[in-house]
């Protein structure tokens, strides 16, 4: 590619050497092209050894690189990704070799993202249960409070920089403890103070009395692995009342994918799609939100279904 800054392209290169090939000098050449007379003598030595080719840019990669990564330890780095899939730190363990230097080849061989392997697809996988309250996703979504005065939202110029002043202390953040059916999507939320075991207990009874006013009854909870969810308070009160508890695996929250999408849709269409002055006005426009997203807003995960209407 050729710099921004560059005098000279290919195509005026070609015009240069025609014009000292016609007759003009190249110290005049120099001047109306506004270069130096060693560049005018080098894309002329290079046009008369190489023709037009000759005047193409050429690659600033040195003709030895003494410190170039060893091509069998390069083709050990691949085969190792290739055939185990692991990270750069894996294999520089195994190999003795900087993760650094793992890194870099993996780029060069593009290589990086285990995505791009045959050996892992990009094919989504979904799953639906068959009916209302087969199945129940639980997460709790931490957000920041909104200070009095709306805060860097309402400095100038945040539309453009999406940023602003800070307050420099934290006001603490708002638990969001969500549950959504599997097969519809109906979603019930609460802000709470936290997340501890009595406090999802409590949500967890007011969610399902919730469910059952819309006539679902709740057979399964799938929530992830935090100690709210594993705790004994949590389990026994399921068990009670006959509901059999599943966990995703560590660090797979694609598992709870239903939740992690709906605190995504939470995220963009209600927390932060307009700007709050306080924290109270924007935890007052939840109930409408969750109106609109039961009863109005159609769901891309259901063809364009309300989830109300899947009940």
């Amino acid at each position: 590619m050729v710099h921004r800054n560059a005098r000279l392209t290919p195509l005026t290169r070609l015009d240069l050497v025609r014009a000292v090939e016609q007759g003009l000098s190249q110290a005049e050449a120099a001047r109306q092209f506004r270069v130096c007379r060693a560049t005018v003598a080098k894309w002329m030595r290079r046009f008369r050894q190489e023709g037009e080719g000759g005047l193409e840019d050429r690659s600033c990669r040195p003709f030895q690189s003494p410190r170039l990564t060893p091509p069998s330890l390069v083709v050990s780095i691949c085969h190792l990704r290739q055939e185990k899939g692991w990270g750069p730190h894996r294999i520089g363990w195994a190999l003795g070799t900087a993760r650094s230097t793992v890194y870099a080849v993996l780029r060069r061989q593009g290589m990086h993202r285990l995505a791009w392997l045959h050996r892992v697809t990009r094919q989504i996988v979904r799953y639906e249960r068959s009916r209302p309250g087969e199945l129940m996703h639980l997460d709790v979504k931490k957000l920041g409070r909104v200070p009095e005065g709306g805060g860097k939202r309402f400095a100038p110029g945040f539309d453009q920089t999406h940023s602003g002043p800070s307050r420099g202390r934290s006001l603490g953040v708002d638990y969001l403890h969500v549950a959504v059916d599997d097969f519809s999507r109906y979603a019930y939320v609460e802000s709470l103070p936290n997340e501890r075991a009595v406090t999802t207990v409590a949500f967890l009874s007011r969610a399902l009395r919730h469910f059952r006013r819309q006539q679902i009854k709740v057979e399964r909870i799938l929530t992830d692995n935090g100690s709210n969810y594993r705790s004994r308070l949590f389990q026994e009160h399921a068990a009670a009342r006959g509901i059999r508890l599943k966990r995703t695996r560590p660090y797979r929250p694609q598992t709870n994918g239903k939740a992690e999408a709906f605190n995504k849709i939470l995220q963009a269409e209600w927390a932060y799609s307009r700007p709050y002055t306080n924290n109270p006005e924007r935890l007052d426009d939840l109930s409408r939100f969750l109106t609109y997203y039961n009863h109005e807003r159609p769901h891309g995960g259901i063809g364009g279904a309300v989830p109300a209407s899947r009940l």
